[in-house]
């Protein structure tokens, strides 16, 4: 199973985790693990190269997790960066829906400073 965890304070997006597989085909392609991936990837090069934000990254792939945390002290617009991140976890969660034995969403809300 996929687990993922978005990280939000007062509102604001500011990072993700996602760990594990999906292991939905064990014999060929894995539909959830390739969706998964590529909206992972369309996220993080959103981030980075259209809004330019700075995005502390951790990648292990004997593990395959990513660990993504934005920094918002040089964003001109953080709000349009947590969207990317919060429109990205309701995707996840449509398709938590059809997949839910290979996929599990969560959102922690932490406190400002925490």
């Amino acid at each position: 199973m996929i687990k993922s965890k978005f990280y939000k304070a007062d509102e604001v997006y500011w990072g993700f985790e996602l760990s594990g597989h999906a292991m939905f085909e064990l014999d060929g392609p894995d539909i959830v693990c390739a969706a998964v991936s590529a909206m992972t990837n369309l996220v993080v090069n959103t981030i980075t190269q259209v809004f330019g934000a700075d995005l502390a990254t951790v990648v292990d792939g004997d593990s395959a997790t990513i660990k993504a945390k934005v920094d918002f002290v040089s964003l001109a617009d953080e709000r349009a960066v947590s969207g990317v991140i919060e429109g990205f976890m309701i995707q996840l969660k449509d398709l938590q829906e059809q997949y839910p034995d290979n996929l599990e969403v969560t959102v922690q809300n932490i406190t400002k400073g925490n």
